[in-house]
């Protein structure tokens, strides 16, 4: 494989983006570069010098990466390999270090989901909590076993419970608060039939 770049990050004097003509890319240090005589604009990069170093030097700061990560707040596997991506780290390496953190359980999306359906499932609906952990990156399996698994209240007395934080009267509702209310509960993902009938 050749290597098509070099060039520098803008936010960093020390680091610099090498691109391969197979549209691969990673980040080192320019120490790094310097000590690799091979590492030059327009040569060529054998598959044992890439191999090492993935393996001897992206792979290991991947790892260190991937546990700074975690540190201060419990991430999907999605999310960790999407921020190591973005960090320039390849994606077989982003993946290599996610699956290092799942092995010593810093990182189970089971775990994840069950979490957040405890602390958002009185504010959210079924349908809401499932999109949102979705997007998240969390298999639809995971998903619906957690909730399975939660005892969630009835949708509808989640809509009334919210209804009554919000001292929402049927009784006194202006058309104007009707329609806020229901924009506020579809914004929780609760079904249109069910709000029309509760407010």
């Amino acid at each position: 494989m050749q290597i098509i770049s070099i060039e520098p990050l803008p936010a960093s004097k020390k680091r610099k983006r090498i691109t391969l003509d197979t549209r691969e890319s990673f980040i080192l240090y320019t120490g790094e570069i310097r000590k690799h005589s091979e590492l030059k604009e327009g040569a060529f990069l054998s598959e044992a010098d890439y191999q090492e170093i993935l393996t001897k030097i992206l792979l290991p700061r991947a790892k260190k990466r991937t546990l700074h990560l975690l540190e201060k707040q419990d991430r999907t596997r999605a999310d960790v390999i999407m921020k190591l991506t973005q960090g320039g780290y390849p994606s077989e390496i982003a993946e290599a270090a996610a699956d290092y953190a799942a092995s010593y359980g810093y990182i189970d999306d089971r775990r994840y989901a069950s979490n957040f359906i405890y602390f958002h499932q009185e504010k959210k609906s079924r349908r809401r909590l499932k999109q949102d952990l979705l997007r998240k990156g969390i298999s639809a399996d995971i998903i619906d076993k957690c909730l399975e698994e939660a005892e969630l209240t009835s949708e509808e007395d989640k809509i009334q419970e919210l209804l009554e934080k919000k001292h929402y009267d049927p009784e006194t509702a202006t058309d104007k608060d009707r329609a806020r209310m229901a924009r506020f509960l579809l914004g929780r993902g609760f079904d249109y039939d069910m709000i029309r009938t509760a407010i």
